[in-house]
């Protein structure tokens, strides 16, 4: 009974080697169920409709590596286009260990013509230090810094510190949700009585230092940047005034009518980070009547709109996620801002009763 035992136990010792130096060729070699394999899923959840717009909105993406000492250990790109058919998932051709992972994905733009982003150091990335993305805008012939007179590409960020990848055979999923770097403004003015406005008699710009960030998404030189509108236009459209009415036959169809015109001038940014102080400013150019229409700090006024519906949310978390604002100003018949009638962005009502409005 003892041998045959014996001979059992050293039967079950050698089945047990041979399985582990399959499995062991697996992992290096093949596929196979003894294989170990890290995936990373993408996902753009942090808008404000708190929905994956991933596959609608981003179109490549890159993915950075990096040991616990900030050395490059892997770099890859791909196409959002070829994730899809992989459900968003990228495989990361890692040792086991554990890593800090960067991704930076791009967008399309809504005009043909659009600054791109550019890596500091290009291709020779070595350290996480070296990861920085910048704007690829000209100087500013009027200044120091750069000027950004076209529409951006969209730029969206993620990370993953100390992600650890085991050495023991298994499928490893690893999650991170992407925040969005860019923010389109569209400015609107109106008169008040609903004269149309003259589009040659205003000018735009928003000033920041977030021309550069750097691989924990904070802006990384304070390189000004000033961004001018990539399309003005101008709108009208009829809205029926209640305050006249013709007649009392049919009220419906004998109200007179007001005309609104509106000039609409498109910007678009980089991220908007909460400690900066991006400003916008509006000027009136008429001949004889140059002035000032309104310099405002776009983040203090942004933040306005949070509402009680949004006050759980980080005031950083809300300014990544609500990327598209309206501003509309109202002007009297001197293109002066008639501050009695507050700003509205997106729709919300804003009125301070001091002077910071300009």
């Amino acid at each position: 009974m003892k041998s045959i035992h014996h001979i059992a136990t050293r039967i079950i010792a050698i089945t047990l080697l041979l399985a582990t130096a399959a499995c062991d060729k697996m992992v290096y070699d093949s596929e196979g169920d003894c294989a170990v394999n890290y995936r990373l899923h993408l996902s753009y959840t942090r808008n404000m409709k708190w929905a994956d717009a991933f596959p609608a909105e981003v179109t490549d993406v890159g993915v950075y590596a990096f040991t616990t000492d900030g050395r490059l250990a892997w770099s890859g790109t791909e196409t959002a286009e070829r994730l899809s058919a992989d459900h968003y998932y990228l495989t990361l051709p890692l040792d086991p260990g554990t890593y800090d992972i960067v991704v930076w994905c791009g967008g399309k733009s809504l005009e043909d013509e659009a600054h791109a982003w550019t890596l500091a150091g290009g291709q020779d990335i070595q350290s996480k230090s070296d990861l920085h993305i910048r704007l690829d805008a000209p100087a500013n012939p009027a200044g120091d810094g750069l000027l950004a007179s076209s529409d951006i590409h969209r730029l969206y960020h993620g990370t993953i510190d100390g992600a650890v990848m085991p050495e023991d055979p298994g499928t490893y999923d690893y999650e991170i949700d992407l925040t969005k770097d860019t923010n389109f403004i569209r400015v609107v003015l109106q008169h008040a009585d609903g004269e149309p406005v003259n589009p040659d008699h205003f000018n735009f710009r928003i000033t920041d230092t977030n021309a550069a960030l750097d691989h924990t998404n904070l802006t990384s030189a304070a390189e000004p940047v000033t961004y001018h509108p990539w399309a003005v236009t101008t709108a009208e459209t009829d809205l029926p005034d209640p305050d006249n009415v013709a007649g009392t036959a049919s009220v419906k169809s004998s109200r007179v009518t007001t005309q609104i015109s509106s000039v609409i001038a498109d910007l678009t940014t980089s991220r908007l980070v909460k400690g900066n102080r991006p400003t916008i400013e509006i000027n009136c150019t008429e001949p004889g009547n140059e002035h000032s229409v309104a310099r405002l700090d776009l983040i203090s006024y942004f933040l306005m709109i949070k509402g009680s519906a949004n006050r759980h949310i980080e005031d950083q978390d809300f300014l990544d996620r609500q990327d598209d604002y309206t501003m509309m100003l109202i002007l009297d018949d001197n293109n002066r801002w008639n501050i009695s009638l507050g700003l509205y962005i997106n729709s919300w009502r804003i009125v301070r009763q001091d002077s910071t409005l300009k």
